[in-house]
């Protein structure tokens, strides 16, 4: 009897649930390990409708959520929760951590999807408590249910930051101030919380900062796996180095979704069928032109941008400890 090749994605957000059902569908036994009790990702603490793929309609994103975790199973994957992947060693062998019970696993091939984490933007008095990142808010108000105080001030413009303020009014919350300015011109001023933000020459009282300017790739697990790092600031910056389906140049890791680079929901979707369809293909199972190919052309026009994006990287060397 023969043994199935074993995939083992990272990760149970847009991305790596995606990935576990293309794979699943191509004949791998297919294990998604996820450090949260629930799957789903962001798409767990963000309210606003969004979009699956560049030509479907906006959904709301626990619904969307629920539609990829029941394709995910539907396809024979298993969804492991509260498992946190605490290394990557030689071979393709994982440490994961359930609780007080630690054991390794040996995948055939690793999908890395652990998507993005804010970026940070030090200035004074951002270290209080009252000071938080958009993404750490959004948890409270959204998953918890817990606004955190009622006059906001967002620091950051763009996509986050205007997703964020209709986060606030949605939960009562008001803004009182939303902007950028050079980090020596903010201050944040309070005893045991904010009371109040200095912004250049104006001062605007406030209970809550949120830190809103962008993400970042989470490249740690990859890079523990040997995946080298390039540059992108279109992706958000620092982000593993990995061809167009999604293969990095270590044997059988895979990289997709925000941690492949930041980008919508849309475009972890496409990369997470891409990469589980590519991982697949590359243990065997099926020809790679025909459903990589496939996967990619579907992938929109999004996805071919930021494969662009990434053949156009600027590889980082890093210098080992002597």
């Amino acid at each position: 009897m023969s043994v199935r090749p074993h995939i083992v994605v990272v990760g149970a957000g847009p991305a790596g649930l995606a990935a576990a059902g293309a794979a699943a569908r191509a004949g791998a036994a297919v294990t998604v390990f996820d450090e949260w009790p629930e799957p789903g990702g962001q798409l767990r603490y963000r309210v606003q409708p969004i979009a699956p793929a560049s030509d479907a309609p906006a959904e709301r994103p626990r619904e969307l959520a629920g539609r990829l975790i029941a394709d995910a199973r539907a396809a024979g994957a298993e969804l492991r929760q509260s498992a946190v992947v605490a290394g990557v060693f030689a071979g393709n062998v994982l440490l994961i951590v359930e609780g007080e019970r630690a054991t390794t696993v040996v995948a055939d091939a690793l999908i890395v999807a652990t998507g993005s984490t804010d970026l940070p933007f030090p200035f004074a008095g951002a270290t209080f408590p009252g000071v938080f990142s958009a993404r750490a808010a959004q948890i409270l108000m959204n998953r918890w249910r817990v606004r955190p105080g009622k006059r906001f001030a967002i620091v950051g413009s763009g996509p986050m930051a205007e997703e964020l303020e209709v986060d606030i009014l949605l939960a009562g919350g008001e803004v009182a101030w939303s902007g950028v300015a050079p980090t020596p011109f903010l201050e944040a001023h309070g005893r045991e919380g904010v009371h109040r933000l200095t912004a250049g020459q104006e001062e605007v009282a406030v209970d809550v900062v949120v830190i809103a300017v962008g993400r970042q790739a989470d490249p740690a697990l990859a890079t523990m796996a040997g995946v080298p790092l390039a540059f992108a600031a279109s992706l958000g910056g620092l982000a593993p180095a990995v061809d167009a389906r999604l293969q990095s140049p270590i044997p059988n890791v895979f990289v997709a979704g925000d941690a492949a680079g930041v980008g919508s929901v849309a475009a972890a979707i496409a990369e997470g069928r891409v990469a589980g369809l590519a991982a697949a293909a590359a243990l065997g199972l099926m020809r790679a032109e025909e459903a990589v190919s496939a996967a990619v052309a579907a992938g929109g026009q999004e996805l071919a941008w930021r494969m662009g994006e990434r053949a156009a990287m600027t590889p980082v060397h890093v210098q080992p400890y002597a």
